[in-house]
C-alpha cells in the first residue's frame, strides 16, 4: 500500500518467551522512572528555589497539585516511550536490548489504534500480573495487552531464514521478498 511503511530488512524469529519479555519491560520501566526523577529532581529544585508556590499563593494545596501534576506526567511519559517507540521502531529500547520486535499478528509494523490499544491493555495485564503471565501458557506467547490489541512479540533475527517464525509474519516476508526487486535468497 502507498501510506504503509516498509518493514526493515529484518527477518522475525520465534515467539518471544516470558523471562526475554519481562527483562525488556523491567528495562523501559527503569529507563522511564529514571528520567521522570532526574526531571522531578530539577523541576522541584527550581520551584523550591523561586518559592514559586508561595508567590502564586497555592502553599496550602500545592502538595495535591504537585502530585497530580508528578503523576500526569509520569503516565504521558510512558505513554510517548512506549507507544512511540513501538510505532517508530518497532520496539521499545528494552525491546531492542533483548532481540525483540513488536508486530501486529499479520506480520505488519504497528499502526497508531493498535499501539494505544497494546498500551492500554498494559493496565490490565497488570492486574495482579494475570495478563503478564498469560505468555506462560498462550500457544503465540501473547499476553492480554498482546490479544487485546492483535500483537505479536517475536525475536528479531539479522537477515537469516528461521523456519520458526510464525506463520504469518512468515508469510508477509514471502510477499515483501518478491516485491523487490533482484533479491534472491536461496532457500
Amino acid at each position: 500500500m502507498a501510506g504503509e511503511r516498509a518493514i526493515p530488512e529484518t527477518l522475525y524469529g520465534q515467539y518471544a518467551g516470558f523471562v526475554t519479555r519481562l527483562i525488556a519491560f523491567f528495562v523501559d520501566r527503569l529507563i522511564v522512572a529514571v528520567f521522570v526523577a532526574i526531571v522531578t529532581a530539577v523541576v522541584g529544585f527550581v520551584v523550591q528555589s523561586l518559592q514559586v508556590n508561595q508567590w502564586l499563593g497555592i502553599a496550602h494545596w500545592s502538595k495535591w497539585l504537585v502530585g497530580g501534576l508528578l503523576a500526569a506526567f509520569t503516565l504521558s511519559t510512558y505513554f510517548v516511550y512506549d507507544v512511540g517507540s513501538w510505532l517508530l521502531a518497532g520496539q521499545t529500547p528494552g525491546k531492542r536490548l533483548m532481540g525483540l520486535l513488536v508486530v501486529q499478528s499479520d506480520g505488519r509494523r504497528l499502526r497508531f489504534g493498535a499501539a494505544i490499544r497494546r498500551w492500554l491493555g498494559y493496565y490490565l495485564s497488570a492486574i495482579l500480573f494475570l495478563g503478564f503471565l498469560w505468555v506462560l501458557v498462550d500457544n503465540r506467547r501473547q499476553a492480554l495487552h498482546d490479544k487485546l490489541a492483535g500483537t505479536l512479540v517475536v525475536y528479531a533475527w539479522s537477515r537469516r531464514p528461521d523456519l520458526a517464525a510464525p506463520v504469518p509474519v512468515r508469510a508477509r516476508l514471502r510477499s515483501l521478498g518478491s516485491e523487490r526487486k533482484g533479491d534472491e535468497r536461496p532457500e
